[in-house]
């Protein structure tokens, strides 16, 4: 229960803290939104590179690892098309379609932290969910604002993404133990999470902004991840 409780405080605190973020960003900084994602992008490029590829191998077998991947890019990419392109035309199903994109996103990467809670990746993927809650809060919030969506709703909208999170993580806690599955559930967080970091946050700013601004923001998001990550281990 601890850990479940510990899991909502981080989920939601991204999403929040993401949230106020989004609305600092939208009143002050809306010319500079796209560096913005650059940096949260290259910030969850390098935990998944840095942190859960490197575990995961040597954790769970590899072929377990590329069948989760693939499933989750493949599920991924078949939400975008179905749900973001068929009703890109209406004016609150965008919103709509990025809640369920989040829920669906949710429930593997919940599936995957409850299998995990007991082993020491279960941190590395903590870390993973608060850094992917941060631009998700960020880009919920600046939809919401432009579709004039009272702030209520975002906090509802957060509470019920994030309750999907712990009731999944909780079906994975008590779900029987099993290295193979674990594999496959591990690799469909990982693959999840680069189509989020890959599509969702830097995709949406290709074109926007030069390649030199491309390439440094989302490597400045490497790097702060990377000392991130050096100080954490060295303290925690």
């Amino acid at each position: 229960m601890t850990s479940l409780i510990t899991l909502f405080l981080i989920g939601f605190g991204g999403l929040v803290l993401g949230a106020l973020a989004g609305k600092m960003a939208f009143t002050y900084y809306e010319h500079r939104l796209e560096a913005l994602y650059l940096i949260c992008g290259g910030m969850l490029i390098g935990v998944i590179t840095l942190e859960l590829i490197p575990e995961s191998i040597r954790t769970y077998s590899f072929w377990a690892l590329m069948a989760g991947a693939s499933l989750a890019v493949f599920l991924c990419v078949w939400t975008d098309q179905v749900i973001h392109v068929k009703y890109s035309d209406k004016s609150y199903l965008p919103v709509i379609a990025f809640v369920l994109a989040m829920i669906f996103h949710n429930v593997p990467v919940g599936v995957a932290l409850g299998m995990t809670l007991k082993d020491g990746i279960g941190e590395s993927l903590l870390l993973a969910l608060f850094i992917h809650h941060l631009p998700e809060g960020v880009a919920l919030y600046i939809l919401m604002k432009m579709n004039r969506i009272h702030r209520f709703v975002l906090i509802i909208t957060a509470s019920v993404i994030t309750i999907v999170l712990i009731v999944a993580a909780w079906f994975g806690a008590i779900s029987d133990q099993s290295n193979l599955i674990n594999g496959i559930f591990m690799g469909i967080a990982i693959g999840s999470l680069s189509y989020v970091a890959i599509h969702e946050m830097i995709g949406q700013v290709v074109g926007k902004v030069s390649k030199r601004e491309l390439y440094l923001y989302t490597c400045l998001g490497i790097l702060l991840l990377s000392f991130y990550l050096k100080v954490a281990h060295k303290f925690f």
